[in-house]
């Protein structure tokens, strides 16, 4: 029955006590803003690495080039066993004067070829693979390569690995940087917090001579840590989202590198959630911490 009332009085001291130690407040969020706008640059490049890999994997293609000794049957052949293939999004057919027309559209091949005097390219067969079939694709590629009808089978192994695996070690350096930045802004709050406690440490000891109970004495300095987190939270996205609108207007402008902004509007929404979010964790981490101290313990 007295759940509602205390539950009222943790959520409001809370609260005044973020008004009213407006200095410390002040500094933590600022802590906790410059912390999250150094995050959100490792989000938003991650963002646009996944964006550009799934791009990449949409458009991977394999080209699977036919011998000169092969038919219409055999074309058929491979189209339809291609077709059947739950890692083929798509079969195209290109013959060789098509892919010659293609070529010739360069003056310095269509050069060479008037000096050759005839066609030296054969019929080939254009392949789209879907965009999660691009790791596994050794056992079709020794498939097609071991068909009579079959010359060459090209589809960019290497450079789709290294991409890949660029991809992989920006994440991961992302991933370290990222934490490192959070852990020592973590350091930072707790202290902070700390120092807050200190201050309000006779309140601490009235409460606990009063029998309120652990998580009623706790709860005031776990909210203002992440009402803290929130603001600072808050603070990021809106520097996020006026940094955005004037930086794709100067893009736009000067040089029309505004692909650099190319996260959709649902994408940065997402993003402005994450750092949110991110704000109240270190917030309420960074008051449960100070909590911890030694000298807190042995005011109970």
């Amino acid at each position: 029955m007295n759940f509602l009332p205390r539950l009222g009085f943790v959520l409001k001291e809370g609260f005044q006590q973020l008004l009213r130690a407006r200095g410390i407040s002040t500094a933590i969020i600022v802590i906790v803003a410059a912390t999250l706008l150094q995050l959100s640059i490792f989000l938003g490049i991650s963002r646009v690495l996944d964006k550009a890999l799934g791009s990449a994997r949409e458009k991977f293609e394999m080209a699977i080039f036919l011998a000169p000794a092969s038919d219409a049957g055999d074309i058929k052949r491979l189209q339809a066993q291609l077709a059947a293939d739950p890692r083929v999004a798509s079969v195209k057919v290109v013959t060789k004067e098509a892919a010659l027309q293609e070529f010739r559209k360069d003056p310095e091949i269509d050069r060479m070829v008037l000096a050759l005097g005839e066609n030296p390219l054969t019929d080939s067969i254009s392949v789209i693979l879907n965009k999660d079939a691009t790791d596994r694709l050794d056992d079709l590629v020794e498939k097609l390569k071991g068909d009579r009808a079959v010359e060459e089978v090209s589809y960019g192994k290497g450079e789709w690995e290294t991409v890949s695996n660029l991809s992989r070690l920006a994440r991961w350096v992302g991933f370290f940087l990222g934490g490192f930045i959070f852990l020592t802004a973590l350091f930072i709050v707790s202290n902070t917090l700390s120092i807050a406690l200190w201050a309000r440490r006779e309140d601490w000891i009235l409460l606990s001579r009063m029998g309120a109970p652990t998580w009623m004495r706790w709860g005031p300095y776990l909210w203002e840590g992440v009402l803290q987190g929130f603001c600072g939270g808050l603070l990021v996205v809106v520097l996020l989202g006026a940094a955005r609108h004037w930086a794709g207007l100067l893009l736009q402008k000067y040089g029309s590198f505004d692909f650099l902004l190319a996260l959709s509007s649902e994408e940065w929404w997402s993003l402005y959630q994450t750092l949110v979010l991110l704000g109240m964790i270190l917030g309420a981490l960074g008051a449960f911490l100070a909590l911890q101290k030694r000298w807190v313990k042995e005011l109970q």
